[in-house]
């Protein structure tokens, strides 16, 4: 791994025991600490005996390229980020010419971001990323609900909805509330808890929006959360509100992986990660859509369980670690090949 020594990518390389080389600050803004990643970059690449290399950021993607290039190495740039690089000379080089595959998060991305920079989709491979499958299984459903109703002192039975992502308006947590105002059943008896760090948004932004709903005493905001498989495994129902920035959607394959039956709204990913029968899409932005796919839900048990174990399936059989790293073995290997020869 080659990663700045300050982000969480070095540190969690380090603490699992991978080798990990600090490339500094790759940003353009300090030449000497370009020049001095260049110079790092360049003797990993000789005393390991790299193969090909994978780059995940715009800072370092003209670094590597231009170290790969002189040292006859192929270069693979991962893209999880519904931005469009801009279609200028310089990208197009960079993006066509100066890397020889892509990966894409999600098909929408292959097909909107590549086509601009001359890049042919036969040289983009989507890979939509995996979750562990291990520890969804390890969490019982039963337990998590028990705990998170006890945190949040509510019965044991009382049904219960939500979320877990951070607060930003992008997430749609504002109209997750307006479903439950726009819906009067969902006001009388369920409760929805919202777990995420503060972003964009506050606890407090949100608060706000639930006493003028009238649902202060329904709408439990916990902040950031230590077990986030625990709270999502005890929701009824979760849900995914999001307007925007969806180009991974891992959030989708951890609640689907834990058998909880979904609601989400059509954006990005979501549309190509939530296949019908494995959970209710809806439009964004449209909190009577929302509320109307959580009462279904909500009223018919039967219609939960069958959703719930169809999306644990889906994500089982597609999403889970050990198919994503054959997938990505199988790519890297045709990189590497077609460089050999």
């Amino acid at each position: 791994m080659l990663a700045p020594r300050q982000t969480p990518t070095y540190r969690e390389a380090a603490e699992r025991g991978i080798a990990v080389v600090d490339l500094g600050d790759l940003s353009g803004e300090n030449p000497a600490s370009w020049w001095r990643g260049a110079r790092s970059l360049r003797r990993f690449l000789r005393r390991e005996r790299i193969d090909a290399m994978n780059v995940h950021t715009g800072a370092g993607h003209a670094l590597c390229a231009w170290v790969c290039h002189r040292a006859g190495i192929p270069l693979v740039r991962t893209r999880g980020d519904i931005r469009v690089p801009r279609a200028d000379p310089l990208h197009r080089f960079l993006y066509g010419r100066a890397t020889q595959h892509h990966l894409a998060a999600a098909d929408f991305l292959a097909d909107e971001v590549y086509p601009p920079l001359g890049v042919p989709r036969d040289r983009v491979t989507v890979l939509r990323g995996g979750v562990d499958l291990g520890r969804l299984a390890a969490i019982v459903r039963a337990d998590a609900r028990k705990t998170v109703r006890e945190r949040l002192g509510l019965a044991p039975d009382a049904p219960l909805i939500g979320m877990v992502a951070r607060l930003s308006p992008v997430k749609g947590h504002a109209d997750l509330i307006r479903a439950m105002a726009a819906w009067g059943a969902l006001r009388g008896a369920v409760h929805c808890v919202m777990a995420g760090p503060d972003a964009q948004l506050s606890r407090d932004d949100l608060r706000t929006v639930a006493r003028a709903a009238g649902l202060a005493d329904r709408i439990h905001l916990v902040g950031r959360v230590d077990d986030p498989f625990v709270w999502s495994a005890a929701l009824d129902v979760a849900v995914i509100a999001s307007v925007d920035s969806e180009a991974i959607c891992r959030s989708a394959f951890e609640y689907m992986g834990l058998g909880v039956p979904l609601v989400a709204t059509a954006v990005h990913a979501i549309r190509e990660v939530v296949q019908p029968g494995t959970g209710l899409l809806v439009s964004p932005e449209s909190p009577d859509a929302l509320a109307a796919a959580i009462g279904r839900l909500l009223d018919e048990p039967a219609l939960r369980r069958t959703i719930g174990a169809a999306g644990r399936a889906h994500v089982v059989a597609n999403y889970g670690l050990d198919r994503f790293g054959l997938d990505a073995e199988r790519m890297f290997a045709a990189v590497i090949g077609g460089a050999r020869r």
